[in-house]
Parts: structure tokens; sequence; C-alpha cells
């Protein structure tokens, strides 16, 4: 919204993230169990039930109503804030019709309900304080410079005008004082629009300013004394303070609702969310015992990702031309497992990135709770460390998706039988994998349900139920579980063993000395991928599991130290509120130095590099002395008039004063007045958007909302035959009816406030009217009119003014959505090299010992862990903004060659799943050595702090022995090259789509990692230094944990490789490949060009050519 920045529109919409998706996924659970039932029973290892057998009740079909309730999603939450934001503007009309209130506030009266409107009082609380104590700064700023720019205009009259004015009559134009509120009121406007572009928290505030600004300037013609002008300030003034603390009353003492319970909602409905995930993903699984896993198409390659593309780039494109030939069976539908991860992974991601928004705000917040703000902080990287494997299971489908194409099992009818023998043999093995996989995953799911349960109950998330979750004692039965899990991986692995001929008889896996797989021929390849997968599945299941008892563990301490025995009063640190301060008025992508001596605790010294430090400048070398600083200083002056906050502003200046203007010539500044032509620069305030997609889609909906605001205003004073109580019990109920679209549909949020700004507009001037009487109304020189005739034109003002900010939006040139969608695109590869330089630099650190303690500030563990959650959070917030920019872009007309939407939305896919797979690479890398017990609490990322008796149980000797470790360093070093060169392809690719230059040719795509045949080769010097009888790889080591930690990040790596292929292909496609070949042909032309960077169609390329 223009006039709400992204953070009000989530906690509008709060209700309905966080109970919404909850209720949904409820749904989608018992769609995608289908017949499958919950087993009630655990192994014989263990002797208490998960939980009581209980009889499924017969659920009856709902009422008509009840299902019309349902589907319209009023739940409590969202009734309650329907009635709650629209009791503010109401109050405040209300309180307008005491004689001493309208003797106070006069004709400025219907401001209060209009700033009631504007304050946003359905806000939790710490976003709505925080924007209180904006807006009055705004406000107090606003009113003093008004104050002195109707001072210093007034000056300007009396300075030149030649008769003294007559106090009878009306004032008589000075074109001096017109001319000086002219220039003020742009300057105002251009720097207080720059600041609202610069500082996304100043949204609202700058609106505020913007509306003192513009209607005391243009009020100024007619001011002629200095008791005149402060006493039209302080009328304004008054009237816009009655309305915020009309709204601050109903915001903080009506139905009041705190951060910390936004947060809580949210963090209920990722659980929810997490349970259902869980649930789908074992459907989907258990589903791969019967169907073809290859045959799964390419719209759910995607399905754990944002990208809502339902094909790449280059599978459409092979679907078109087998189209034409027909020679292909067209793909089957999506299955509904599939469909339903794709859906709920889709709201995963997106809940988790509002839930790392809303809670410092939460943490913020005093109150009177149980869990402290680290507590809050310290569970949301518990349910981080759940949704990563849990995410991470669902890119299954992608990964048989992928096998299917590389090895040609796209089958058609001219697929060879050789080809198909094949499929077919790989997809029974698959089937009776799955089999066995079946009983261990149903009782693990059913385990990490009631773990979720457990802790969230125990931590007051979930309400409390008669079950066993949540009773104390529960935790070893999880324990339990989760530890038989694990037991059973070795037999699902001997049944894939037997499956593969590797393993006869009841042989143990230690016990294949005479079996092994053939090193020479493809088939070994084939499977050795197929074992990766077996066990990245497994791998994957049993971190999701430790994850949930991580989660349950933490709540048993808290329970147990008492921190959820009672309430007490929780106030915000100092170090908080000092960065709530500095966060308002700093940019989203804060800076930091490098100092090398911040880290120096006696350990090996971290260097961050250039990516994490200012950006550095081509032309200046850093100042040296005094003089070079003063340089830099009023260089900055240049730099902010030239950047495009600067000229965002300039045109919302220019919008302004094309209206503006009106005001402040002889011949019209007495029509300005008396058309009420002021609230066209409001809406321009308001409406005013840094891109054409935004403005075209805006100019529609504002529109729209208006005409429909002036519906609504008519019915809601004649339908009671101009009664006033009536009038207000409709015009509560019309703004209640229309904040439900407030919350429901926050991409209409302009409209929808807009619709609300103009029903108290038109009734409240009304209602003014009827209090004071029509001639105290017109003292301003506004003629009365009618309802029928001022809504209409409302409506006219209102268009004209959104047509003026369109127009200002598109000229003199467009900043376009696609300009941003490809800014945005180069910022989310940059990031993403950046991520995969810290763990790589993770990794390097762990092996060689020189990370230290993470939880030992200034370490370069803590460090290097600080910029790795930095930069995920980054990337999960940009992420859902580049499907806001695709979508908005299909508002803007296409002048000359059509838009390349698939090549961007396969950009934007490809981007999503690298960032996938680095996460849990990076997941992967910090419980390297311990297997899943590794993972810590506070870090999913680094393992260095957990107890080392933990890991005693011979199960993880594996993976805890120098040969891994030494293997891996080795290794480290062998792929040094290939990691380096990832980063570099990242890089190269983002600055090609920001600048838009060429990449160059003949650019090394960077090949899947190669570790198995690196690590083959070094294995038997290791082996043999350790006397090893066969190699780590060999398929007798399967079981250990290091085994299947190798196995997750080959799977990961080989699946980043070939995505970034993907890229390279794409973003050659958009920007060209420098290309200076030609060739010399023998007949009749004689030398011709090919092979053109931009221009391949044609075949010319940009060399030079003799």
């Amino acid at each position: 919204m223009a006039g709400s920045s992204p953070g009000h529109r989530d906690d509008i919409i709060r209700e309905r993230a966080d109970r919404g998706y909850g209720e949904d996924q409820e749904q989608g659970d018992h769609k995608s169990r289908g017949d499958h039932t919950r087993k009630n029973s655990i192994p014989d290892t263990n002797n208490a039930p998960l939980s009581d057998p209980q009889p499924q009740p017969q659920q009856s079909r709902p009422s008509f109503v009840k299902g019309i309730v349902i589907k319209l999603g009023l739940d409590a939450p969202t009734v309650i804030a329907m009635l709650k934001g629209a009791l503010a503007p109401v109050i405040g009309l209300a309180i307008y019709q005491s004689d001493a209130v309208a003797k106070e506030f006069s004709t400025f009266g219907y401001l209060v309900g209009i700033v009631a409107v504007l304050s946003l009082s359905a806000l939790p609380r710490g976003k709505y304080v925080q924007t209180l104590i904006l807006n009055l700064l705004f406000l107090g700023i606003g009113a003093a410079v008004a104050l002195l720019i109707l001072w210093s205009a007034l000056q300007a009259r009396l300075h030149t005008q030649t008769v003294p004015d007559d106090p009878r009559s009306r004032p008589v134009y000075n074109s001096s004082q017109a001319a000086v509120s002219a220039v003020w009121l742009f300057a105002n406007i251009w720097v207080v629009n720059t600041l609202r572009a610069k500082f996304p928290s100043l949204n609202i505030p700058s609106i505020v300013y913007a509306i003192v600004t513009n209607i005391l300037c243009t009020f100024s013609t007619q001011i002629t004394s200095n008791a005149a002008l402060e006493s039209i300030v302080k009328r304004l003034l008054t009237a816009m303070l009655t309305g915020f603390a009309v709204a601050t009353a109903t915001c903080l003492l009506i139905l009041p609702v705190s951060s910390r319970a936004v947060s809580a909602a949210q963090l209920n409905g990722l659980i929810k969310l997490l349970q259902g995930a869980i649930k789908q993903e074992k459907a989907y699984l258990q589903s791969l015992e019967r169907e073809d896993m290859f045959a799964v198409p390419a719209d759910i390659c995607a399905a754990t990702h944002l990208s809502d593309s339902e094909t790449s780039v280059d599978n459409a494109s092979i679907e078109k031309e087998m189209g034409k030939k027909k020679k292909v069976q067209p793909q089957p539908k999506s299955t509904a497992e599939a469909k339903a991860i794709k859906e709920t992974m889709f709201n995963l991601r997106l809940l988790t990135s509002k839930i790392a928004v809303d809670l410092p705000f939460a943490k913020r917040d005093i109150a009177w709770a149980k869990l402290s703000a680290k507590d809050l902080s310290t569970v949301l990287e518990l349910c981080r460390g759940i949704m990563i494997p849990v995410h991470g299971i669902g890119t299954v489908i992608d990964i048989f998706q992928r096998l299917a194409e590389k090895r040609g099992w796209m089958t058609s009818e001219e697929t060879p039988l050789e080809i198909l023998a094949e499929k077919n043999e790989d997809k029974r093995v698959w089937n009776e994998v799955m089999k066995q996989l079946h009983e261990p995953f149903e009782k693990l799911s059913i385990a990490i349900d009631e773990g979720l349960s457990h802790a969230g109950m125990l931590l007051e998330i979930l309400p409390r139920d008669l079950i066993r979750p949540g009773d104390p004692g529960f935790i070893d039965v999880l324990r339990a579980k989760i530890k038989c899990f694990h037991g059973m991986r070795s037999t699902i692995l001997r049944a894939w063993a037997k499956e593969k001929g590797i393993l006869i008889n009841d042989l143990s896996l230690d016990e294949m000395n005479d079996i092994s797989f053939p090193q020479t021929d493809t088939r070994h390849h084939h499977d050795q991928g197929q074992l990766y997968v077996l066990l990245y599945i497994e791998t994957l299941m049993e971190a999701a599991g430790e994850g949930v008892l991580r989660f349950a563990q933490f709540a048993d301490s808290k329970v147990i130290d008492g921190t959820m025995a009672h309430k007490r009063l929780i106030v915000p640190k100092p170090k908080v509120l000092r960065k709530w301060i500095t966060s308002v008025f700093s940019e989203e992508d804060k800076h930091q130095e490098n100092d090398a001596d911040l880290f120096d605790t006696g350990m090996a010294v971290i260097y961050m590099g250039d990516s994490f430090a200012l950006k550095r400048d081509p032309e200046h070398l850093p100042p040296t002395n005094h003089w070079q600083r003063a340089g830099n200083a009023l260089r900055t002056i240049s730099k902010f008039f030239s950047s495009e906050e600067s000229a965002f502003g300039f045109r919302c200046a220019c919008a302004t004063l094309t209206i503006g203007i009106i005001a402040f010539l002889e011949q019209t500044h007495v029509f300005f007045q008396e058309q009420r032509l002021v609230w066209a620069m409001v809406i321009i305030a308001i409406g005013m958007t840094q891109t054409s997609g935004q403005s075209i889609f805006g100019f529609l909906c504002r529109v729209l909302g208006t005409l429909v605001a002036v519906v609504m205003t008519l019915i809601t004073w004649y339908i009671v035959d101009e009664k006033v109580p009536g009038i207000f019990v409709f015009l509560y109920l019309f703004q209640a009816f229309t904040i439900y679209f407030l919350l429901k549909y926050p991409q209409l949020i302009p409209a929808i406030v807009l619709c609300l700004v103009t029903q108290v507009l038109i009734v409240g001037y009304e209602l003014q009217v009827l209090k004071i009487g029509i001639q105290a109304s017109e003292s301003t020189g506004q003629p009365f009119y009618p309802i029928y005739l001022l809504a209409p034109y409302r409506l006219a003002i209102v268009a004209a003014g959104c047509l003026v900010a369109f127009f200002w939006t598109i000229f003199p040139s467009p900043v376009t959505e696609r300009t941003w969608l490809r800014r945005d695109l180069a910022v989310t590869l940059y990031l993403l090299a950046n991520y995969f330089s810290a763990i790589n630099e993770t990794l390097k650190s762990k092996l060689n010992g020189t990370g230290g303690d993470r939880n030992v500030k200034g370490t370069p563990a803590h460090q290097l862990a600080k910029h790795r959650t930095k930069l995920f959070s980054k990337l999960m917030l940009l992420l859902p903004s580049l499907k806001q920019h695709a979508d908005f872009q299909r508002w803007e007309p296409t002048v000359g060659g059509k838009f390349p939407r698939e090549l961007y939305e396969d950009i934007i896919q490809r981007a999503s799943r690298i960032n996938s797979y680095l996460t849990l690479l990076s997941y992967t890398i910090g419980g390297w050595g311990k297997g899943t017990r590794g993972m810590t609490i506070t870090d999913l990322l680094d393992a260095s702090t957990v107890d080392p008796k933990s890991n005693s149980d011979p199960m993880f000797e594996g993976a805890n022995s120098h040969a891994w470790r030494d293997a891996l360093s080795v290794l480290l070093g062998d792929i040094s090259p290939t990691q380096h060169s990832i980063i570099s392809t990242l890089t190269l690719l983002s600055n090609a789509l920001q600048s838009g230059h060429s990449i160059p040719p003949h650019l090394n795509v960077p090949r899947p990692f190669e570790l198995t045949r690196h690590l083959e080769s070094i294995c038997a010097t290791i082996g043999a230094a350790n006397d090893d009888a066969h190699g780590l790889l060999d398929a007798r080591n399967m079981a250990q944990a290091g085994y299947a930690e190798f196995a997750v990040l080959q799977v990961c790596s080989t699946l980043v490789c070939d995505d970034l292929e993907g890229l390279v292909a794409s973003v050659s496609k958009l920007v060209g490949v420098v290309d200076f070949s030609f060739c010399v042909t023998t007949s009749g032309a004689g030398t011709s060009r090919s092979g053109s960077a931009g221009n391949d169609s044609e075949g010319q390329g940009k060399g030079k050519v003799d």
C-alpha cells in the first residue's frame, strides 16, 4: 500500500495468516490421510503408548450458515478486528456532536475521524505504539513547519500589499504570499516523500505530515493576520491529536492485542503447519509404494518453493515442441499429495518470514507474561530447526523428477524397451524401499506430531487438550520413539541392499566382505545415487525428529525451572530499545565496518570480506584526513539529491503542485477552495507509488473503491431518513464490512483504505453541517453541497488525484515493476553467493578447529553464525517480494517486444531452490561429525557446543571417527576451486542482471562437486593409514552417520549445481553472451558472422569483421 508499510499489512492480516493457515491445514490433513489410520501402538521396545486409542467420531456436515462463515473466514479474531477497527472513526465523528467539541474544532471536525482511520487502531500494541510515536513526531514537526510557512507567507503579503485588507470581505489575492507558500509546499513534499521512500517505517507519518502541509499551505492565501494563522494551526493540530487519542484509546483499552499475542498465534499456526506438512509428506511417500515416482510432471518440481510457475522454461519449450510433433503422451496430473505439499511448504515459508518480522516487536513489548524475549528467540530457532529438515523431505519430489529427466525416463511411444526396463526396475526397487519405510515413518510422524503438541502445550502456544502430550514424562517416550526410528534405519538399508543383490540371506551390513559394487559400469553410479537419495530421506526424517525432541526438551526445561509457573512483568532491556530506535531510521541493509581487532580473542582472526562492508567508491579512495572527510560529508548532499528516493520525492512534489498550483493562481484560487481540491492532493500523498505496475493497478482499484464508498455513504444517509443515530449505526456497519476486505485481501489495501476515508469524509462533512449550520460551514469559503452532490464531487476529485499520481509515476520515464524485479533478482543472487561463502567458511573453520564456540561473542563461529542467520532472514523476506513484483508487472502495458515472463519466473524458481538446498547444506555442515544429534538448540548451523557425552552411543562412532574428519579435510581442499567457481558464477550473474551487461563467453559452469569421485580417490590412503579393511564409501559403511551426512552433502551440492547451470542459461538468454566470433564461407557472400550477444536471433556478432 502506498499509505501503509508492508509491516503494517502483515499485522492487519495476522488473524488470517495465523489462524487461517492452521484451520486450512487441518482440513488438508484429513484429505491427505486418505484411508491411512493412525497407529496408536508403538514398537515392542517401548512399554507405553504415545497416545491413548480414541475412536474417531463421525463428523457431521456443517449447517449452511456455519459453512458460509467458515468459507468467509469469519473466525473470532477476524470479527473482533472488524468491529474494533470500525469503532475509532465512528467515535471520532460522534464526539463532534458535543457543543464544546464542535465549538473547538469548527470546520475541522471531520479530520478527527479521518486521522482515526489512518491510525490503524487494529494494529497490535507494539506496532501501534511505534507508529503513534512517529505520527506524533511528524505531526508536531509538520505543525511547526506549517506555522513557519504561514508566517513567512504572511510577511511577504504584508511587505507587498498596497491596500489594507477589509475584514468584512474575502481577502484580496496576493501573489507574493501565494508564491512563498507554493515554494515551501514543493520543498516539504519533496523532502518528506524522499524520507518515506528511504525509510519504510515513515510511510504513514509522512502521509500525516503531507495532510498538514497540504491543507495549511493551500489555505495560506486567505490568512491576513498572525492571530488567524495561529488559530487555524491550533484547530488543525488539536483535531488531529484528538483523532490519534481516540485511536489510541481504542487500540489499548478495547480488546487490546499485544505483539506477543500475535507472535503466539503465528507460532501456533507454524506448529500446525509443521504437523500438517509431516502428515502430507508421509502420505506422499506412502503413495510411492504403488505409483511411478518418475512420472511426476514438472509442474510440481517447485513443490517446496515460492514460484507459482507450473513449469520451467525448458520444460515448457520441450512440451511445446513435443506437442507439435504429437509423439509424446500427455503427462499425468500432479498427485493430490504433491499438490498439498506444494501449498503447505509455500505457506510454511511465508509464515516463517512473517514471524521473523514480527518477533522483534514481541521482544520489545512490555507485557505481563511468562516467556522472556530470549525465550521467544529460542522458540523460533527451534522451530526453524524442525522446518528445515521437514522442508528438505519435500524436495524428494524434485529429486525424482531430475533423475527421470537426466536418465531419459520421460517416456513416449518411441522410448526404447531398454530404457523402459531400466526405469521399471528402479521404480520397483523404490516401491519396495518405500514399503519398508512405511511403518518407521508412520511411527515417527506420530512422534513428531505429538512432540510438537507437547512442546506447544507446555509453552502455552497451543491449548492444552486431554491427550497424552503435555504430561510429565512424555519426553522419555518421545526420545525412545526417535531412537527406535534410528535403530530401524539399518533394516531399511538392508532391504535396499537385498533388492540390489549385494546382501545375501541374513548377513549384517558389516559382513558383506565378498560383495561390493562394481566400480566400472554405469549401474554402479546409479545404485550409489539411489543409496544417497535413500540416506538423504532417512537423515532428514531423523533430523526432524531430533528437532522436535529438542523443542520438547526446551519446553520441559521451562516448566522445570518455573518459568511457566506464573507470569511476571517483562520489560525490554535498554539494548533492545536502543536497537529499536536506531532501526527506525536505518536503511534495510545495515552496513558494518571491518574491524579485525573485534575478533581478536587469542584465536584465529576471521576476515568477513568486502561483501559485509560499505560499498566502495570506484572514483575515490577512503579519506585519510579531516579535509577529505569534510569533502565526503559535502558529497552526501549530492548523493541525496541524485538518489532514487529523491527522484521519487521530486515526482511526488510535481504531482502535488500539478493540482496545488490552482490554489496559488489569482484566477483559480477561489475555485480551488470551493471545490475542495485539497483532497485530491491528499489522495496523491496516499496513492503515489514508485513503480508503474503498482500505479496502474492502484489507479483502477482506488477509483473503484471510491465508487463503492459513494454508494455506501448514500445508503448510510438516506436509509435512516437522515437521522443522526441511525447514520452512526450504518456508518459503523459499513466500516466494519469494509475492514473485512482489508483483512482478507491485503493486495487491495490502498483502495480499501481510500474507501474508508471517503466514507468518513463525506458523512463527517454532512454531520458537521447538521451540527454547526450551513453558514458556519461556508465561513472557510467552501459552499455547502448536499450529500447527493458532494459524493459524486468527491469521486471526481479522487479520480483526478489518482490520475495525476499515475501520470507522474510514468512521466518523464517510468520506473517499472520489471526493472525492480530484475534488480531484486540481482540482489537475491548476490545474497546467495554470500550465503554459500559463509557456509564454506563455516565448514573450513570446523574442520580446521579455528571456529571456537559460537555462543561466545567475538569468536569466528559466533560472527559467522550471525551473518548466516542475517543472510538467511534477508533471503526469506526477499524471495516473496519477487513474486509480488512478478504479479504487479502484469498490469504494465508492454511497449515493444514481449516481456520474457517465463525466463524471469524460471530464475525466481531456481533461486528459491538454491536457497532451499543451501539451507539444507548448512544444516548438515552444522552437525558434522555428530549425526543429527549434534545440532545445537541455539544454532542449527553450528554444533560446537554440544556435550560430547551425548555422542557416546556406538551408533555414532563412524561419524566421529578421525577417518571421516581427515577425509573431509582433504576433500575440502580438492573441491575448493569448484566452490570458488560457484561463488564467482552467482556474483557474475548478479552483476549481469543488475547492469544488463552480457556475460563473458565460455563461462565454465560449475559441475557437481563429484564428491564421491574425490573421496574414493583419497579413501585408499586414509584407509590404509587407519588400517581399515575397506574404504569409507564402501556399502558396508552405509549405516554410519558420517556416510549419511556425506550423502546429504552430495545430493544438495548436485542439486545446487544443476540449478546453477539452469540459471546461467536463463540469464544468458536475458542479457546475452559477449561474442566476437565470425566464420568465413566460400559460397557467394564471403564472410558471415554468427553468435551474437543479445541478438542471437539474427545471428550477428558484435565483433568487428574485416
